[in-house]
């Protein structure tokens, strides 16, 4: 009787023990979940962005082809509206918002840049059919005395916003942040005329 007492005795105790590590491992879970959530919304609102920059990649590169096309390789408006057509027609076709490049282009004064939206703060789309390039050596130096090409440049400049951040930076720091959550991402592409 005594041998079946202190067995019992001591399922109790490694019982209570077990409890007590239970209990720690849900505390220590409860203080690392915050960080594991911020961690994986991160990765997530990272990897949309990416997305979103490979995308405005190739459209710049779909607007940068129609520019150099003997068709469109005029600085005229007309030309300017053709190229930006297509590069809105391809965000279209990837489920992009196009409207910030709706309306009719502007001049930028002194260029040969046609602007699109917001320039040079907002979203916009910058086309550029006219724009002189220096030779360069294989490192990326400007080669002195080399010769000029004439490339055209479309830049797409296209806002993103971090809905999940913005109210954690708000939280971490109440009052002293103005971060509304939209950051613009922006790319370009150049190919000669």
């Amino acid at each position: 009787m005594l041998s079946n007492y202190i067995d019992v005795g001591s399922k109790g105790r490694k019982t209570n023990a077990t409890r007590r590590n239970r209990g720690a491992a849900y505390v220590e879970f409860a203080l690392t979940l915050p960080f594991l959530l911020v961690f994986s919304m991160g990765l997530i609102e990272f990897g949309k962005g990416f997305n979103i920059y490979h995308n405005l990649t190739n459209a710049c590169r779909e607007g940068a082809r129609q520019a150099v096309m003997s068709d469109t390789n005029q600085i005229t408006i007309s030309s300017a509206n053709l190229i930006r057509n297509r590069v809105v027609n391809y965000m279209n076709s990837l489920g992009l918002q196009t409207t910030y490049y709706t309306g009719s282009g502007t001049q930028v004064s002194g260029t040969t840049s046609f602007s699109y939206g917001s320039y040079p703060n907002g979203a916009y789309l910058l086309i550029n059919q006219g724009e002189a390039m220096p030779q360069k050596d294989s490192s990326g130096n400007v080669i002195s005395g080399g010769t000029y090409y004439v490339v055209s440049r479309v830049e797409l400049r296209y806002p993103y916003d971090f809905p999940v951040f913005s109210r954690v930076a708000n939280l971490m720091t109440p009052g002293t942040t103005t971060f509304n959550g939209t950051i613009y991402i922006k790319n370009y592409s150049i190919m000669e005329n």
